[in-house]
């Protein structure tokens, strides 16, 4: 066994509370982040996952956690670091597969961010997010909403009076945070959803929408911490459960 845990949790910037908030390591755990900066912008979560995997030394961990639209994202780890006999669960928080909308909406909330409200300017092309375009042509889209993104942010510069190249060079800078957040939202589109003999273990808050099933896993077993979504990983309940879906790590 191994006291090691691999945590899925882009930081974005948001309300909800994170895995780091959980405070494992004060249970002894050794918790590995795999969402860093620099983060990738590859569309797929199988590509994420293998990069992720080649980084990490030292043996598999015990379990691989994920929150949100990372849960995809950790089923490919999970089954790219299991072994035969031994495979790695998944401990999913409010965990969900991609869903186009999610980044259709972050995507105009990002531009909102980015121009002081003016979230209609992505309307003029519907094709831009379309269902088809991220599911079917991610690379794509994702270059598409790149180059949108950052002339939207220089407009905003070349108002306050940048000339054109520090405009696009301070757009590109502001931009590209946001634009990691919509790559990782796409991404969660693309898995092959393995069946890796794995199972899941769901910490959900009430009415969360994810399967109730884990697609792929051997089992899934669903906990419900009567949590609002924002607070559900600061919840001193969800810790506790936490610990116990785990179990003490090795000595």
């Amino acid at each position: 066994m191994t006291d090691v845990l691999l945590a899925l949790d882009f930081p974005g910037r948001r309300d909800e509370a994170r895995i780091a908030d959980l405070r494992l390591e004060e249970a002894g755990w050794k918790v590995e982040y795999g969402l860093t900066a620099p983060y990738s912008r590859v569309p797929d979560a199988g590509a994420q996952a293998a990069a992720i995997a080649a980084r990490r030394t030292g043996p598999a961990p015990r379990a691989v956690l994920a929150y949100c639209m990372a849960a995809p994202l950790a089923h490919e780890l999970a089954a790219l670091l299991s072994t035969p006999g031994a495979p790695v669960p998944l401990l999913l928080f409010d965990g969900e597969p991609g869903r186009p909308d999610a980044v259709r909406e972050a995507a105009r909330t990002v531009a909102g961010q980015l121009t002081g409200g003016a979230a209609q300017a992505l309307d003029d092309d519907p094709e831009l997010l379309s269902d088809a375009a991220l599911t079917g042509r991610p690379g794509e889209a994702m270059a598409a909403v790149e180059d949108r993104m950052t002339r939207l942010a220089a407009e905003v510069f070349l108002g306050d009076g940048f000339d054109e190249a520090e405009a696009r060079a301070a757009a590109t800078q502001v931009s590209g945070f946001y634009l990691d957040w919509i790559a990782h939202l796409t991404a969660s589109l693309h898995t092959t959803r393995p069946a890796w003999g794995g199972r899941v273990l769901h910490v959900r808050t009430p009415g969360h929408t994810g399967p109730r099933q884990w697609p792929g896993a051997s089992g899934t077993e669903n906990h419900l911490v009567d949590s609002g979504r924002n607070d559900l990983l600061r919840d001193p309940r969800t810790r506790e459960l936490a610990l116990t879906l785990l179990g003490p790590p090795t000595a």
